[in-house]
């Protein structure tokens, strides 16, 4: 893990106050896909540091970037007020939530914006061909929360070993290319029927985390040791 000292090339926004803050690297510095940063932020005359994982891939060369839902703390409030040209300093790589083709067969089951590491896992798979095969279940409230929904359309139609399903948890109505409800046993069972060949992530806020690492341990009897986990808290 190295500090470096970055500018912020550009800010996206999604939808929900996410927002993807990109920096531009003047030398690619190596890292996994699924790694994560430290931002260190001035706030009130104090520096205050948070981690946060890579949405990007190590394909994707010239940048690095990572994405986060706002909220109404004083760091947050600091991230908002970051412009283009902004210089931060910025430690990375760290983390060992990653893959680059150890398993044959991985499933993914995501929460919210846990979907950011693994954005940049299925993205480095996508662009390296690996042979690997890749399930998706990501789950959002409403369908403006699917972050990078347009990203894994494009990687799903290059990627015929890469199968996303998103569900809605909080949506009125049915909506075109969504299960409906919470992932569960019998959404699993349906969707990833050879789930006892794969490796799982996990990935999301704390309380999801947990209950999918009971789902697959003691509903479906998976080992502890085929389960690799990433919780996310807001800041």
């Amino acid at each position: 893990m190295e500090s470096y000292r970055l500018t912020l090339a550009e800010i996206i926004t999604h939808c929900c106050d996410v927002r993807t803050f990109r920096f531009n690297v003047g030398k690619d510095i190596p890292y996994r896909p699924g790694q994560y940063l430290v931002l260190s932020l001035d706030i009130n005359g104090r520096e205050t540091s948070k981690a946060f994982s890579l949405s990007s891939s190590p394909t994707e060369t010239g940048f690095i970037q990572f994405t986060k839902k706002l909220t109404d703390s004083a760091y947050s409030q600091a991230l908002k007020q970051l412009k283009g040209n902004d210089a931060c300093t910025v430690r990375y790589p760290m983390g060992t939530f990653t893959f680059e083709g150890e398993h044959p067969k991985v499933g993914f089951l995501i929460g919210g914006i846990g979907i950011t590491p693994v954005r940049s896992i299925c993205k480095n798979a996508t662009d390296r061909r690996l042979d690997a095969d890749l399930a998706v279940l990501y789950s959002g409230r409403t369908p403006e929360q699917l972050i990078f929904r347009h990203d894994f359309a494009e990687m799903t139609r290059v990627n015929k070993k890469l199968k996303v399903v998103y569900t809605l948890t909080e949506s009125t109505e049915a909506v075109e290319g969504c299960r409906s409800g919470a992932i569960d046993e019998e959404m699993v069972l349906r969707e990833i029927p050879d789930f006892a060949q794969r490796v799982f992530y996990l990935c999301g806020p704390p309380g999801m985390v947990d209950a999918m690492r009971s789902l697959l341990t003691k509903k479906l009897s998976l080992p502890a040791d085929k389960v690799v986990t990433e919780d996310f808290v807001g800041y």
